[in-house]
């Protein structure tokens, strides 16, 4: 009987090793994933920030920049923002904000451009308002 349980311990423990080693490599996967979508996130927060910032200062009337570019936390961002005249008044206000979002950490990321676009129009006050 002695002979049959020799060497079990070992074979257990090398088991119970895989299993553990395969429940990090999950832990860590999902670490990985959670800290792409945190940076994903933030990109996208601060994009959509400089995208109002820009429709703003369109729907204000203000001479605003066409197209400018501001680096944030590492990352380039470059907002154009066009206007163009949609008939009865009204004027058509686009802003594109592009960046290249970067993970280092993700698995087969490379830089990509990703955008965020708004649409708004806007029709002009008539002359008797505000005098």
């Amino acid at each position: 009987m002695k002979h049959a349980q020799q060497g079990m311990a070992l074979i257990e423990a090398l088991v119970a090793s895989a299993v553990l080693g395969m429940g990090l490599l999950g832990a860590t996967q999902l670490t990985l994933k959670a800290m792409q979508t945190a940076t994903d996130t933030r990109q996208r927060g601060v994009a959509q920030m400089l995208a109002q910032e820009a429709m703003d200062c369109a729907l204000s009337g203000a001479s605003c920049p066409t197209q400018d570019s501001v680096q944030v936390q590492g990352v380039r961002y470059t907002r154009q923002t066009r206007m163009a005249p949609r008939g009865n008044g009204l004027q058509d206000i686009q802003v594109t904000v592009q960046w290249a979002a970067v993970t280092p950490w993700a698995e087969g990321s490379n830089a990509g451009q990703t955008s965020l676009v708004w649409h708004s129009s806007v029709s002009p006050l008539p002359g008797w308002v505000g005098r």
